[in-house]
C-alpha cells in the first residue's frame, strides 16, 4: 500500500480538501500534488518570481516530509499561464533544481486568476 502525505503532515495549509499533499510508491517514488505560490496567510504575490519561489519552497517542504528532497527530483512538470513568464520563472528555477531534472513545460489557465505558475515532480528517496 502506497503511504499518503497530508498537508497537515508538511505543515503546510490545505492546498485542496479533495487532494494530499503527495503519495510514497512501495517503490520508493514520491508523486506530489502541484505546488503554487500562496503564501501561508492565503495571499498571492504580484510577481512571477515570487509565487515561483514559494512554489519551489513549499515543494521542497512535501519532498522533505517524504524523506527526499529537490536532488531526489527525477521529473518535474511546469505549467505557466503565459509562455512569457518562462525566462522569469527559469531564472528561479535554475537556482532551485541544479540537478536539471528532466521537465515539462504547458501554457494553461490555473484554478485561481491570480495565480501565475505551478510545479508538480516525482521524486526518489
Amino acid at each position: 500500500m502506497a503511504k499518503i502525505l497530508t498537508w497537515e503532515d508538511c505543515g503546510l495549509p490545505v492546498a485542496s480538501p479533495i487532494l494530499q499533499a503527495a503519495t510514497i510508491t512501495k517503490a520508493g517514488l514520491v508523486y506530489t500534488s502541484g505546488s503554487v505560490g500562496i503564501r501561508t496567510d492565503g495571499t498571492i504575490p504580484e510577481t512571477v518570481e515570487e509565487q515561483t519561489e514559494i512554489a519551489i519552497n513549499n515543494l521542497e517542504t512535501v519532498l522533505k516530509t517524504a524523506g527526499t528532497s529537490l536532488e531526489g527530483v527525477i521529473k518535474v512538470l511546469l505549467f505557466v499561464t503565459d509562455a512569457s513568464l518562462l525566462p522569469k520563472v527559469n531564472a528561479i528555477y535554475s537556482t532551485k533544481f541544479t540537478t536539471k531534472p528532466p521537465r515539462s513545460a504547458v501554457v494553461v489557465k490555473l484554478g485561481h486568476p491570480d495565480l501565475l505558475v505551478e510545479l508538480e515532480c516525482v521524486a526518489e528517496l
